[in-house]
């Protein structure tokens, strides 16, 4: 996670720069860019320096230099990719603490056990992460392949549901605020989506929209996110800012998960430090049982 914030931090940086340069009046071929790629010319000079776009930041500078909004595109992926390592840090902040726990009890089992002679508690510990492992991997398939079941779980179903709408909805409002129509825009912000049943929903909406019905009453009758985004996308899109409303919709998504996977993290913490206390009581149980026998014995 530390590396994904780095590598978006560097992203913006870089988009920006580019974007400047172009502003400032050099032409791409001075920026290391090759005439012949047409529309993807950008794309050639970022991967020069080492910045691996997205699906969606692919699309969205195509559409910009197309538009003749190359400039434009490049400022607003840079602020999208700065937003998302704002938000990576925070799930970061609610989760190394938790994890800091896990790992020192996992190691202290270990060290401990080597030391005294308790293996089975080692063994013990061990056992339990590979459990813990093993489940992440299940739930982790089942959200990106399984049914419905899986966004019912308690928790960890509604943060995965709500996590799924940021892709969808970050890339719907890149794409449609660079011009492309509102069909095209939307069959790519669903591909994005990785949890199954939420893309099976939006896949839904994809054709009534293709239809050529509003992406309200899409939304509406597919039941494919959160009332709250429906709501507000209804709203813009009758107001005739569908625009502004998906990015006022991105915001709260992304201000909600965050908060959510915080208030997870705090109780996860809580959890672990009980396994750990819990941990430390066994242990000293264990090791003070010669003890115990010795006194037992004398007396």
């Amino acid at each position: 996670m530390l590396l994904s914030i780095a590598a978006d931090e560097r992203a913006a940086l870089q988009l920006d720069d580019l974007a400047s340069s172009l502003d400032a009046g050099l032409s791409v071929t001075a920026l290391g860019g090759d005439a012949a790629a047409g529309e993807r010319v950008v794309h050639g000079v970022l991967q020069r320096r080492g910045i691996k776009l997205s699906k969606t930041e692919d699309a969205v500078l195509a559409a910009g230099w197309r538009a003749g909004r190359v400039g434009a595109a490049l400022r607003s992926r840079a602020d999208e990719r700065r937003q998302r390592a704002q938000f990576a840090r925070k799930i970061w902040e609610g989760l190394r603490y938790p994890l800091f726990l896990l790992v020192l009890v996992l190691f202290m089992s270990l060290l401990l056990s080597a030391v005294f002679g308790t293996a089975f508690l080692g063994l013990g510990v061990g056992v339990l992460f590979v459990v813990i492992a093993v489940a992440v991997v299940v739930v982790r398939r089942g959200f990106e392949h399984g049914g419905e079941a899986w966004i019912r779980l308690p928790v960890i179903g509604r943060l995965a549901q709500e996590l799924s709408e940021l892709p969808y909805l970050e890339t719907l409002q890149s794409l449609y605020a660079a011009g492309v129509p509102l069909v095209q825009a939307h069959a790519t912000a669903v591909a994005t989506v990785p949890v199954a049943s939420v893309r099976r929903r939006l896949q839904v909406t994809q054709r009534i929209v293709a239809d050529g019905r509003s992406l309200a009453e899409a939304l509406g009758q597919s039941l494919a996110l959160h009332p709250e985004t429906r709501t507000l996308l209804a709203t813009g899109e009758k107001a005739g800012q569908l625009e502004d409303a998906l990015q006022k919709a991105l915001v709260r998504r992304r201000d909600v998960v965050g908060r959510g996977i915080a208030n997870t993290a705090r109780w996860t913490g809580i959890v672990a430090y009980g396994t750990g206390v819990l941990f430390a009581v066994v242990f000293i149980f264990t090791a003070m049982q010669p003890i115990f026998r010795l006194y037992s014995s004398g007396r």
